[in-house]
Formats: structure tokens, sequence, C-alpha cells
């Protein structure tokens, strides 16, 4: 199971939600800091389909992911 946390949206992803994307719009200025002050709270859309398909190719050893494991399983996917 994944639990990521603060996604951080690349590549022109938008969330259909409109109570995401008003976070989005609060959160983003501020994105510097958290990745700074938070870095093990915070994954980005490529990472967490990265490390989707390498969870499916190569499993990992715990059952529920953070995000900061989240991180390590992209990584590994290459």
């Amino acid at each position: 199971m994944l639990r990521p946390g603060f996604i951080e949206p690349l590549k022109g992803v938008k969330s259909k939600t409109s109570a995401y994307r008003l976070a989005y719009a609060l959160f983003g200025p501020i994105l510097p800091l958290l990745r700074r002050f938070a870095p093990r709270q915070i994954t980005t859309s490529v990472a967490v389909g990265r490390a989707m398909i390498a969870l499916a190719i190569h499993g990992y050893p715990k059952p529920i992911l953070d995000p900061e494991d989240i991180n390590r399983a992209a990584v590994s996917a290459g």
C-alpha cells in the first residue's frame, strides 16, 4: 500500500478534484520550503508512477510505503 503524503504534480499533471487543485495552488509557492524542511513527506507524480512499476516487478520488503520508501523504490526503477 502506498501512503504518499504530499505529491508534487509534474509534467502537466492536474487533479480532477477541485480541492486538490486549490491545495496545490496554495502550497505551490511554499513547495521549496516543504522540500527543504520536510523532504521525507514529499514525493512526485513521476516517482509514484515509477515506484508502482518497480513494486509490481520486484516487490518491496515493507507492506506499507511512506513517501521516503516510494522515492527509494522509484530510484531503484531507474
